[in-house]
């Protein structure tokens, strides 16, 4: 199912990312008034989230010897979708973890076994998964309890469901072509004309990450060590077809350096991209790079993959604003990343979903050098309007003691995105205090 995936969508982006077209101006946060109002706050990282694990369970019908194995991953992509589109659970995705065979359980005989202690002959149909991350939102998110289920529609044969259904189970949605690899991706099974066979998996809160009472922030002492911050912005190409100044992604990094020449930041020279410095009150030194669409166009752009790879390396804020390929892409887990502590703020669809887990790794595995602020949905906020008041947020509590929290920044983004999309993983045991 991952090879299958991957050679469905590589070329076939996720949309609804970034809007296209000309855009008013939009208002400096770089410029703005970003005094908080002085309330203390509870420390989540999604200010009407939580986060859970569920493990999730179903039965396969239908599955040839060679994708058995798959079968777990592919039906947790449908339960991803169900519960994306009802906008109150958005789970991780295994479709593109390696391991994802070894996490799935199966049903024999009264018992569980993983496939490396099946016992011989078995017959694979009821499966599970366990320990799913699954960020939940708004009113679900108020009392989530262990042991609290939830049920979503998913198809009993898989692998077949375009052949079985062809459009009759999927959304109208024809900006990305419909066929058995991305039918997940535009699962609607409640419409009338779907009649396939269908299950209803289950979902069951499997643990309750406790709410902590104190204010988490970033980690500005490590991030200040060298009185110096530095930043990237990678924006993307969003548009279709070639690059020209007009592109969405052209025009969002112009409008970015604008920001900041007004904001007096100094534009400098740089060997990738544009490069502008500021050096604050305090003494700090802030350089933020902007890389075009023709610096890295996007995660498939193997031509421009050393610039991908120096953002990564030589940089302490990375910021990405552009399409995710529904997780096809590994380009973040291909670069090596510095051992010292990171922010991520991804901007991709379904980044919570897909990315947060590849990232993770390849820093190690460990939270300690690592906060990421990702959207459990498709984006329709590009950079300017996400990380534009993040990073400015972020430049503000450097200037006034290291004072704002994550909370903080997440309700900036907020404010201007226009809902609570946007969490930050990673954070709950941050150790600095102000």
């Amino acid at each position: 199912m991952r090879t299958l995936v991957a050679s469905s969508l590589l070329a076939a982006l996720a949309v609804g990312c970034s809007t296209e077209g000309p855009a008013p101006e939009a208002d400096n946060p770089f410029t703005a008034d970003l005094t908080d109002d002085g309330k203390e706050d509870s420390a989540y990282l999604n200010p009407d989230g939580t986060e859970v694990e569920i493990d999730l369970e179903g039965d396969v019908e239908g599955a040839a010897a060679y994708q058995i194995d798959d079968a777990p991953a592919m039906l947790g992509q449908f339960a991803l979708t169900y519960f994306r589109k009802q906008e109150t659970m958005y789970l991780e995705s295994v479709a593109e973890d390696a391991t994802a065979d070894a996490r799935a359980e199966w049903l024999v005989g009264g018992q569980w076994y993983t496939k490396a202690n099946l016992p011989a002959g078995a017959v694979r149909k009821r499966w599970r998964l366990r320990g799913l991350n699954t960020v939940i939102l708004y009113r679900t998110a108020r009392t989530p309890t262990l042991g609290q289920t939830f049920t979503a529609k998913a198809p009993l044969k898989p692998f077949s469901v375009y052949t079985d259904a062809q459009k009759t189970c999927a959304d109208h949605d024809d900006h990305i072509g419909l066929d058995q690899g991305v039918y997940w991706y535009r699962w609607e099974p409640e419409q009338s004309t779907c009649r396939i066979p269908l299950q209803d998996l289950k979902v069951t809160v499997s643990k309750v990450f406790p709410k902590t009472t104190s204010t988490v922030y970033p980690e500005y002492d490590q991030l200040l060590a060298d009185k110096k911050l530095t930043t990237v912005i990678l924006f993307g190409q969003i548009d279709d077809g070639a690059i020209t100044e007009n592109e969405t992604g052209m025009r969002n990094m112009r409008q970015y350096g604008r920001w900041l020449t007004g904001a007096r930041f100094k534009k400098v020279t740089a060997t990738v991209g544009e490069r502008y410095e500021k050096t604050l009150a305090n003494g700090t030194l802030v350089q933020i790079d902007l890389y075009s669409p023709r610096d890295f166009s996007g995660l498939g752009d193997y031509a421009h993959f050393d610039n991908f790879q120096k953002a990564i390396k030589e940089h302490e804020i990375v910021v990405w604003d552009g399409h995710s390929m529904l997780g096809a892409s590994d380009f973040w887990s291909r670069p090596a990343y510095p051992s010292t502590y990171q922010i991520f703020l991804y901007g991709g669809c379904l980044g919570y979903e897909y990315y947060v887990k590849p990232i993770l790794k390849a820093k190690g595995g460990t939270w300690d050098k690592l906060d990421l602020m990702s959207s459990v949905v498709e984006v329709t906020a590009d950079a300017n309007m996400f990380a534009g008041p993040a990073v400015a947020k972020l430049i503000w509590g450097i200037e006034h003691g290291n004072r704002v929290s994550w909370r903080s920044i997440l309700l900036t983004v907020r404010q201007n995105v226009g809902d609570s999309t946007f969490g930050v993983s990673g954070v709950r045991d941050n150790r600095f205090k102000p």
